[in-house]
C-alpha cells in the first residue's frame, strides 16, 4: 500500500467550471481518494473572489487535456503510483456525473480541506468505459486563482 499526492498552483478560474486536478486509473487498478484541498492561490494577489469546488466522477473514454503530474510518494521507500495525475486542464473531460459526492464553497482568501481515514474515501477504478475517474473542478463569481491537491492511497 502506498500514499501519494498530486498538486496544482496558480490555477486560473472563470465563471465556467474548469478541472484543476484529476486521477486516472489504468485498467484494473484501484485507488482511494482520502484528501482534497482547494484554497486561494498563495502566489496570486488575494482578490475577494467566491469559488465553488466539486469532486466528480467522469468517463475515462473522454478524459480531456491537461498537464501530466506524476504522483509524489509519501513514503520514499514505497512503490511508484499506478494512478496517473493530470492538472490544469485546457480541454475539459466531456462526461462528468451530475451528482457530486463532495462539494464546497470558499472565498479566495481562504479555502476548504476534505479529509477522511483510509476506508472512508472515494474509490477510483480503472473501468474506462464507466464514470470511474475522479476530478476536482472549480468555478468562480469572476476570474480568480486557486491551488490545492489530491491525496490518495493504493492497495
Amino acid at each position: 500500500m502506498g500514499k501519494f499526492g498530486v498538486d496544482f498552483t496558480a490555477f486560473a478560474t472563470t465563471t465556467t467550471p474548469k478541472t484543476a486536478v484529476a486521477l486516472v486509473a489504468a485498467a484494473g487498478e484501484i485507488a482511494e481518494l482520502v484528501e482534497a484541498l482547494m484554497s486561494g492561490d498563495g502566489t496570486t494577489a488575494p482578490a475577494d473572489r467566491q469559488h465553488s469546488a466539486e469532486v466528480l466522477y467522469y468517463d475515462g473514454l473522454a478524459v480531456g487535456t491537461g498537464t501530466a503530474a506524476t504522483p509524489v510518494k509519501m513514503d520514499p521507500q514505497g512503490n511508484v503510483a499506478k494512478m496517473t495525475g493530470t492538472v490544469e486542464f485546457s480541454v475539459e473531460p466531456t462526461t462528468y456525473e451530475t451528482v457530486s459526492p463532495m462539494r464546497f464553497g470558499f472565498n479566495q482568501r481562504g479555502g476548504m480541506r476534505w479529509a477522511v481515514p483510509k476506508g472512508d474515501g472515494i474509490i477510483v477504478t480503472g473501468n474506462v468505459a464507466a464514470n470511474d475517474n475522479i476530478g476536482m473542478r472549480v468555478d468562480s463569481d469572476a476570474a480568480g486563482a486557486v491551488e490545492g491537491y489530491f491525496q490518495f492511497v493504493e492497495p
